[in-house]
């Protein structure tokens, strides 16, 4: 098996889980992105005060129009999954930090991928995931 159908692989199962547990997680995939992107822009300590994230640097981790992610941290914000922080060192601007609800639904979220990862691996043969492997090997040497 090809790198690249296993990914494809990947991407559906993930997607037909995502499908099955959006309900019961009251939690879209979209939805499930954007705190990924807020948690993972935690790290990068963007500014003087050394905590939070921006819109912008929301924007620019997912690609999208200020306005949709806008939109987007607005409805998180209502959902109490985010919250906004007054930016210390420009009045204009405010932080976006995960809070403790938003951090729950976002782990029960990541253990959708650690569902599908345990399937793949299960269903797949040792031929296969071997030659994924290696490729993968391959690939990151070559960058």
């Amino acid at each position: 098996m090809l790198l690249v159908q296993f990914l494809e692989l990947a991407h559906r199962k993930a997607h037909r889980e995502w499908v099955r547990a959006a309900a019961k997680l009251s939690l879209s995939h979209s939805e499930f992105e954007y705190l990924s992107a807020i948690r993972d822009q935690e790290s990068y300590k963007t500014d003087k005060d050394n905590h939070g994230q921006h819109l912008q640097d929301v924007v620019e981790a997912m690609g999208v129009r200020k306005a949709s992610a806008s939109a987007m941290v607005l409805k998180l914000e209502e959902r109490g999954l985010v919250e906004r922080v007054d930016c210390q060192y420009d009045a204009r601007a405010q932080h976006i930090l995960l809070t403790k609800d938003g951090r729950t639904l976002l782990k029960q979220g990541d253990s959708i991928y650690a569902t599908v990862m345990a399937q793949l691996l299960s269903e797949l043969p040792a031929d296969d995931l071997h030659a994924v492997a290696n490729e993968m090997k391959a690939a990151a040497n070559r960058s």
